[in-house]
This record gives C-alpha cells, sequence and structure tokens, in this order.
C-alpha cells in the first residue's frame, strides 16, 4: 500500500467515525424527552405505554407525527425543536419493545368516503361510551393508572384532537376498527358485528372533527398575576377574605408573611401577608387529572399595603397556568376554582 493510499485510507475513516458519532442518539433523546411521562421502559405513566402489545399497533408514520405535533389540550406536548433525524431515532429506540414478529404496517394517505351522517349513529352505538359523545374521551386525564382512580386502566385516546387528526390516517383509523386494540378492551369489527361499509362510516365521522378546528384563533395574552384593589384597610380586607373562604368550604392554612425566612423577624413587612388554603375535593380531582399540578398548587392569595395605604390582592392566574400543562380537562376544572374565587374576591371587597 502507498503512503498516499494509507493517507486517503485513514481521512476516510476518520470521516466515517465522525458520521457515525454525529447520528442522534435515540435512547439518550427518550431519556431526555419522554421518559419523564412515559416511563423510562416505556410503561407508561402521565403518558400512555409504549412498549410491547402497546406499540406494536402503531405505524411508525403515526409515531412520528405524534412526537412532531404532540397533542392539543392534552399532556403530549409538540417537538416541533427536534430534527427529523432526532424524531427518527426517538421512533427507532421505542420500536424496539415492539415484538420481533411485528412488521412495520404502511397505510395509504388517501381518504375513506363514508356517511357522516350514519356514522355519527354508529358511533354513538358502539364508541361513545369509551371516546365520548364528543369524541374527547370519557377517561380523566392520560396515561395509565397506577395510583389514581380511573374508569380505564389505559385512558382511550381523544379521537377529536387535532394532533390525533393529523397524525392518524384514515385506513389507520379503519385498520385499528377492523381489528380492535390487542391488550385494551376495544373490541373488533367482529366482535361488534359491523360491516366495512360500518366501519367505512364510522371513519368518516371521526374525521368530520377536523372541521372544528378550523379558523380557531388563538387565546389573547394574560398577565400571569391578576391584581384587585379593596377598598377596605389591610386588617379588614384579609379578614373578608377568610371569612369567604370558609363559607366556599376551603380549608385556611397558618397565615405566611412573604419575607419569612428571607429577613430576620422583627424586620418583616407585616403588611404583606399570603394566605394559603384548599378545598380537597376540588384539588384531589384536579390533581387525578393532571399529576404534575402538585409542582404548582393554585391555593393561594397574597394581600399587600402599599405605601401610600392602598390595598391590594393578589392571585394566581390559573387559566394561564393550567395551559403550561396542555391539559384541557385540568383546564375545565380549573374554570371552578377560578369563579369560586372571583366569588371570593368579590364579596371581599364589597
Amino acid at each position: 500500500m502507498t503512503k498516499k493510499f494509507l493517507i486517503g485510507l485513514s481521512l476516510l475513516l476518520a470521516l466515517f467515525a465522525q458520521t457515525a458519532s454525529a447520528a442522534p442518539d435515540g435512547e439518550k433523546l427518550y431519556h431526555t424527552h419522554c421518559a419523564v411521562c412515559h416511563n423510562n421502559n416505556g410503561i407508561g405513566g402521565i403518558g400512555l405505554p409504549l412498549n410491547g402489545i402497546k406499540v406494536a399497533h402503531f405505524p411508525r408514520d403515526y409515531l412520528f407525527k405524534t412526537i412532531r405535533l404532540g397533542r392539543e389540550g392534552r399532556v403530549m406536548p409538540a417537538f416541533d425543536f427536534l430534527s427529523d433525524a432526532q424524531v427518527d431515532a426517538i421512533v427507532d429506540h421505542i420500536l424496539k419493545w415492539r415484538f420481533e414478529h411485528v412488521e412495520d404496517k404502511v397505510f395509504s394517505p388517501e381518504p375513506i368516503e363514508g356517511d357522516v351522517e350514519r356514522g355519527l349513529t354508529l358511533y354513538q352505538e358502539h364508541c361513545a361510551e369509551c371516546h365520548g359523545v364528543d369524541g374527547k374521551s370519557q377517561g380523566i386525564g392520560t396515561g395509565v393508572t397506577f395510583e389514581r382512580e380511573r374508569d380505564f386502566e389505559v385512558v382511550p385516546p381523544a379521537l377529536n384532537n387535532p394532533g390525533f387528526l393529523a397524525s392518524a390516517t384514515d385506513h389507520w383509523i379503519r385498520y385499528t376498527v377492523q381489528t380492535g386494540r390487542l391488550g385494551t378492551i376495544m373490541p373488533s369489527q367482529e366482535e361488534l358485528k359491523i360491516t366495512d361499509q360500518d366501519v367505512n362510516d364510522v371513519v368518516a365521522f371521526v374525521r368530520s372533527f377536523e372541521k372544528q378546528y378550523q379558523d380557531v384563533e388563538e387565546p389573547e395574552a394574560e398577565p400571569p398575576t391578576l391584581v384587585y384593589e379593596s377598598p377596605y384597610d389591610f386588617e379588614t380586607t384579609v379578614s373578608n377574605i377568610k371569612q369567604a373562604l370558609h363559607g366556599t368550604n376551603f380549608r385556611i392554612f397558618p397565615d405566611r408573611f412573604m419575607e419569612m425566612g428571607l429577613a430576620p423577624d422583627d424586620q418583616i413587612n407585616r403588611k404583606q401577608l399570603s394566605m394559603r388554603f384548599c378545598n380537597f375535593s376540588q384539588l384531589y380531582t384536579m390533581i387525578n387529572t393532571e399529576p404534575r399540578l402538585g409542582v404548582v398548587l393554585p391555593c393561594r392569595v397574597t394581600v399587600v399595603e402599599d405605601d401610600d395605604g392602598s390595598v391590594k390582592i393578589y392571585v394566581m392566574n390559573m387559566r394561564l397556568v393550567s395551559r403550561l400543562f396542555n391539559n384541557e380537562q385540568l383546564s375545565e376544572f380549573v374554570e371552578d376554582m377560578v369563579q369560586s374565587l372571583s366569588n371570593i374576591i368579590d364579596e371581599a371587597t364589597l
């Protein structure tokens, strides 16, 4: 071998090694972005199970689009900041859990013709009990049960979700209805005793959910904290809020001045008070829907007297906070909490 050949070979090997080392590590990416919800080994948790029998049904394209687009209004975010190569690597890692004898299925992207009105009737008869009359799922929260009380071991997917509809082809939805879902309570076409045309009609109805997402406006920007003026002095305002909290079945915890632990006791501003409270039944419902809420408990009102003697009430904007969790069901429960707090503030400041 000539010296020139050896140099060329070494450069080629170096380039190959550099290219190989630059390839995305799917396992590492999964543990960074996915394991917190789907668990390290894919058994599920806050997120749905992805291993073995669960992932066997999913075509590769569906998994790729699900990671890329997420599920608006559900826990699953859109990973639009990852490259195609990184998403592919994550999909490769997930598919390693799939049974060896399962082969990739490729489904046509072409739409399926069906009778939407007839599909609605069939959907209400055979599907709504689990997937919800409005397609938003009958299950509370997402993922699997573990320690949470649920009606389903694995929460049925929301079929009217824009992320699902963009990820699932008509032909894959039809295949799912035809075969059912192994390892779940979803029956097959044979068990339901419905015809091929019935299946097509159901698929057409599910696809019709897309119409509701046309021309949807983005919500207006909101402040993270809501501020209310009190017409009363500091002590009266605090007393009024506590009385209103008691009347709304909230349990009040010991008061905490905002500077406690940050300044010596004799230098604490005692005109900055944080009142903590909780309705455990209401809170349990929200945590059962969204376990991650435990890191941002919304049960707090802060009363502050400014230097000019005016008194202000500060409340976390829970509507804004709830959106961070990408969980539409949580947002619905939060609306009840927001209304309760609004009534408390109104009563305390009348």
